[in-house]
């Protein structure tokens, strides 16, 4: 799809203007329409342009940067760009559409593809802004309403696999029963079905989607076989690790188990292999459809900007330290 592909990922909303323009070929095979607005301002080098996009299947949508709830900041570099929009200006749209039969051929076709049909990709240029820390700016406004959709349908990914495995939930919670009675634990049950044993309640509110819980754990089977911990010295990474809970980045059982938890809390989160490493595992210390307990203490409670300005501070570090070693070595002498 050479150069096309690049525009999937940057995307648009098509002006009603447009629709009677028939399309022309590019190089590549692909088609294409401009709907040009003259009187906007002319991209520059260095400029960014903000763009809204629209990927079509059929009726279906493949990506929606209005459903994302954020339209996309890209450099205006015209080695990116088709040769047919290299002068864009705001406020311009552009469509292409290449068959599926063609990528298809190109060996980067997908399932879901039929032959005789188009991928369609809707782009208008919404802003030209002039420089990076301007589009940087305007990007983060959008971040809440991206964050809170991204987090919505996560939920709902997790809780569509849940019905999914409905029987193996039913399994899971059966051991887990047994596992509870057996080691004499009293635990409460969350709405997704992990277990949470609290043994030191904690202070403050609950733990939110919007928070950034700081944990030490560690992770065994019900074999009592320690498969990851960062306390113990033996798994190389004796540091606190930093649980975004509105990203899903961790088991969804992690999630569906911290919600329950405050700053302080220590307990046990007995987690079903539904909401664990499933079918799969995490071999060779965790089996196929393997339930887990994590002995967890959450010893703070962040919030997302603190987060984000830690992780930046040890980036910028990082940096510095690479840069560092650069010059020492650039400075040895050649033997």
């Amino acid at each position: 799809m050479n150069k096309s592909i690049f525009l999937i990922a940057i995307g648009f909303l098509i002006v009603a203007s447009g629709c009677q323009q028939k399309f022309k070929k590019s190089e590549d095979g692909s088609e294409y329409k401009v709907i040009t607005n003259s009187k906007g301002t002319v991209a520059v080098p260095g400029n960014f342009l903000e763009l809204s996009v629209v990927v079509k299947y059929k009726d279906s949508t493949l990506f929606s940067s209005i459903e994302n709830g954020s339209p996309n900041f890209v450099p205006f570099d015209t080695t990116m760009l088709p040769v047919f929009f290299r002068t864009v200006h705001e406020g311009d749209s552009l469509v292409i559409r290449e068959m599926t039969d063609s990528i298809m051929k190109s060996g980067q076709g997908l399932p879901w593809m039929e032959k005789g049909n188009y991928i369609v990709q809707q782009i208008k240029v919404v802003k030209v802004i002039t420089t990076k820390e301007q589009a940087d700016s305007i990007s983060k406004t959008y971040e809440p309403v991206v964050r809170a959709n991204n987090y919505k349908k996560g939920i709902e990914n997790i809780e569509k696999d849940l019905v999914k495995e409905a029987n193996q939930l039913k399994i899971d919670d059966q051991l887990i029963k047994d596992y509870l009675a057996k080691n004499n634990i009293t635990a409460t049950k969350t709405k997704w079905g992990t277990y949470v044993s609290i043994t030191t309640p904690g202070t403050g509110p609950k733990i939110t989607q919007n928070d950034v819980a700081v944990i030490n754990y560690t992770g065994k089977t019900f074999k009592d076989s320690t498969f990851d911990s960062n306390t113990d010295k033996n798994f190389n990474h004796v540091e606190p690790l930093y649980v975004d809970m509105g990203v899903f980045r961790v088991i969804p059982g992690w999630i569906d188990g911290l919600q329950n938890m405050q700053k302080g809390s220590k307990g046990k989160l007995i987690i079903p292999s539904t909401l664990g490493y499933g079918t799969t595992g995490r071999m060779p210390k965790i089996g196929p459809n393997e339930n887990l307990v994590f002995d967890v203490e959450v010893t703070d409670v962040i919030s997302q900007e603190a987060y984000q300005q830690k992780m930046d501070e040890q980036n910028a570090m990082m940096q510095m330290l690479q840069q560092q070693m650069q010059q020492q070595q650039q400075q040895q002498p050649n033997k």
